[in-house]
């Protein structure tokens, strides 16, 4: 039971934790969250703090231990870039859609066994600068998401979604390393860097100095990049775009809080569901047949 929790993601309040999350959990080393199920028989899914819904999916039928493992999902941005998923609901469950904004206890769902899963519960992780994370210190509260109501927050490093290719960025004696998956420094940089290419591994992005160059200098720590952005940056296609165009996505391009989309998603005309957010005027929303493929910028976006 979750009496020394602060934070709850089931209504009832009564998780009953089922799966660890990898540090304590020897049987299952890989497992980047916690399971719970409801001892209490009331299985609606809450958010665990306020923030803004950055993807969901919910017409995942049955279970899927290969494509679609996360099932229905919601995925959440919290105000210090923290971000919580919510996995395995049940078809036609999910609540909320892309774009919305969310208070701690709201409902998102109904738990469920879509997706890689083995029966009936709640996969609950959370996400820092591209890393799962330990999700305990966040339900005790010993770990904040940058809401007023709930414990202080720690400082956080700025929001990896922010990096992009061809972004400038300022290192100051930031760890370079000659791989993503290397321990060993190979040396410290500072100074003006370009990003080589969209998408952060094991929490690293390829840095370059000349824009544009093919022979990257190395991988530093996305938490080290600080980004430089132009005063004036150029416009993006916003304004271009209204709900109901139809719109490619840009090759190799990734979602708008930076993960990977299938090989088919750029092949595939979307509509466009939703234009702007009250904190992100350059948020789109696409999709098909009325179902939410992706949060997206609008700059890697092209009208039909």
């Amino acid at each position: 039971m979750s009496n020394n929790y602060t934070r709850h993601v089931l209504a009832s309040k009564k998780e009953q934790l089922t799966a660890d999350y990898k540090t304590r959990n020897p049987n299952y080393k890989t497992h980047k969250g916690m399971d719970f199920i409801d001892d209490a028989g009331k299985c609606i899914i809450v958010a665990v703090a306020d923030g803004t819904v950055e993807s969901c999916r919910n017409d995942v039928i049955g279970v899927d231990h290969t494509y679609n493992t996360a099932g229905n999902y919601v995925r959440i941005k919290h105000p210090n870039g923290t971000y919580t998923r919510y996995l395995h609901l049940k078809t036609g469950s999910v609540c909320v859609k892309a774009g919305q904004t969310v208070k701690a206890g709201d409902k998102l769902g109904i738990m469920g066994e879509t997706g890689d899963s083995y029966g009936v519960h709640l996969h609950f992780d959370v996400c820092v600068n591209g890393e799962y994370v330990d999700p305990l210190p966040y339900l005790t509260g010993a770990k904040g998401f940058g809401t007023s109501d709930h414990a202080p927050t720690p400082s956080a490093p700025a929001d990896p979604a922010d990096l992009r290719k061809g972004d400038k960025v300022a290192l100051s004696k930031a760890p370079l390393y000659a791989a993503s998956t290397s321990s060993k420094k190979a040396n410290t940089v500072t100074g003006t860097y370009y990003i080589h290419s969209d998408g952060i591994i094991n929490g690293r992005i390829r840095i370059t100095t000349p824009k544009g160059c093919a022979d990257c200098t190395g991988w530093v720590n996305a938490a080290d990049c600080k980004v430089d952005k132009p005063s004036n940056p150029a416009p993006t296609q916003t304004a271009a775009l209204k709900v109901g165009d139809k719109v490619r996505v840009r090759n190799g391009a990734l979602t708008y809080s930076g993960t990977r989309l299938a090989s088919w998603v750029y092949d595939a005309v979307f509509d466009v569901q939703q234009v702007g957010t009250s904190a992100d005027k350059d948020y789109i929303v696409i999709g098909l047949n009325g179902q939410v493929t992706a949060g997206m910028r609008a700059a890697d976006l092209s009208k039909v």
